[in-house]
């Protein structure tokens, strides 16, 4: 079974062309052989006679080796060729020539443009009622009329078939090619939405931690010969969230690793955590007070990472250039939406300078207020953020039941 299913492949993959060479010198010289066989057996046949039926043998057979190419032509050529031998009526009219016609009207209704395949059935069913007209009434000739009519309407049939097949065959390769396409393309935006992701995960990490890192080393080294005990205090700070830093990013980057790796992650912080959100920036020596209106609800997952993404956001950049100061979160529940607003009073005209960490307000270079609006808008909710008095706003309002999901 093997051997046959491998023998059979190898058929299917053979040049056509080739196949249908093959095709037409086997029928000729089944033609011929029967025209010599003929001949051998019956001494009424003249040299000439064989020729001639050679010759228009070969007419209605080499062409075949071109029916895939040229179909219609090839069925024009052998047609004319049987159609004259027909009417010459040159003895010994080999039966075998009979495939030759039967393959070519196969071949014109499966390969020809659909216009010429019509236009050949034509002919050929004209040509074979006028070929038998003048002896159809004769019984016996009637049959042989509709044997031949049957036998090529089977061929037309045939050809038909295949065509059909070939054509689903067609589409099918199609619609494969157009789901693997899709599926690329999926796949491509998919990467570049966790890439996406990934960035603004890391950026907030990052940021975040780095702010409050920078400002409790600045302040240890400016109290650190006079109050000893406070540098302390603010390495300790340093400490901790230098390793919830280390935490967030194995947990943000946790997506980057192998199957095979088996690091525990920490769960995608939410509001939940808020209050351990609000006493790192409290370290860092900016007063952040938090009101809640309305009645608190279970949060969609990418609502509530989202929701503490821009609160941490907006408390960094408060951190990073409003020097010692005092930071508002409001937390408004409504049906169907939560609405966030984040605001400080601007930089104390007391208190001591803060260090430059650079930037331009804004964040990060603009980059901390951008993967918020990307947050935002991600979910379908909306964002706002500019000067109020002294200070600066963060609004925005995330619909509870988000578009996409942000993980």
């Amino acid at each position: 079974m093997d051997t046959r299913g491998r023998l059979l492949r190898r058929l299917g993959n053979l040049n056509p062309l080739v196949v249908d060479i093959v095709l037409a010198l086997g029928l000729a010289a089944m033609t011929l052989i029967e025209i010599a066989t003929t001949s051998r057996s019956c001494d009424c046949l003249s040299a000439w006679d064989i020729r001639w039926s050679a010759l228009f043998m070969l007419t209605e057979t080499l062409p075949l080796a071109l029916r895939r190419r040229y179909p219609f032509g090839v069925m024009t050529v052998v047609g004319i060729s049987a159609i004259v031998y027909d009417l010459l009526s040159i003895p010994p009219e080999p039966s075998t020539a009979i495939f030759a016609i039967l393959l070519a009207v196969y071949s014109v209704s499966a390969y020809a443009r659909r216009p010429l395949a019509y236009v050949a059935a034509v002919v050929v069913g004209l040509a074979l009622i006028v070929l038998n007209l003048p002896g159809i009434a004769d019984e016996e000739d009637f049959a042989g009329f509709v044997n031949q009519f049957v036998l090529l309407g089977g061929a037309w049939v045939v050809g038909e078939n295949t065509r059909y097949r070939h054509r689903q065959a067609d589409l099918l390769r199609e619609r494969v090619v157009s789901t693997e396409r899709e599926q690329l393309e999926r796949e491509r935006i998919a990467a570049l939405e966790e890439r996406g992701r990934l960035a603004r995960e890391i950026h907030d990490v990052v940021a975040h931690s780095v702010s409050v890192i920078a400002v409790q080393a600045g302040a240890a080294r400016a109290v650190a010969e006079q109050r000893p005990d406070r540098a302390r205090e603010a390495l300790g700070a340093i400490e901790e969230v230098s390793k919830q830093t280390m935490t967030e990013l194995r947990r943000a980057l946790g997506v980057l690793r192998g199957p095979a790796d088996t690091t525990a992650m920490e769960p995608a912080p939410g509001l939940s955590e808020l209050d351990d959100l609000v006493e790192q920036v409290r370290q860092a020596s900016v007063d952040v007070e938090v009101s809640t209106i309305g009645e608190r609800c279970d949060l969609p997952s990418g609502v509530d990472l989202s929701a503490y993404r821009i609160v941490q956001e907006a408390l960094t950049n408060a951190v990073k250039h409003a020097a010692p100061t005092t930071a508002r979160v409001s937390i408004r529940y409504e049906p169907g939406w939560l609405e966030l607003v984040v605001s400080d009073n601007g930089p104390s005209e007391t208190g001591p300078p803060r260090p430059d960490l650079g930037g331009d307000g804004s964040g990060d270079g603009g980059h901390g207020l951008l993967g918020i609006r990307e947050r935002v808008a991600i979910l379908g909710g909306t964002f706002a953020a500019g000067p109020s008095g002294r200070g600066f706003e963060v609004r925005a309002r995330l619909p509870l039941e988000a578009k996409t999901e942000v993980r």
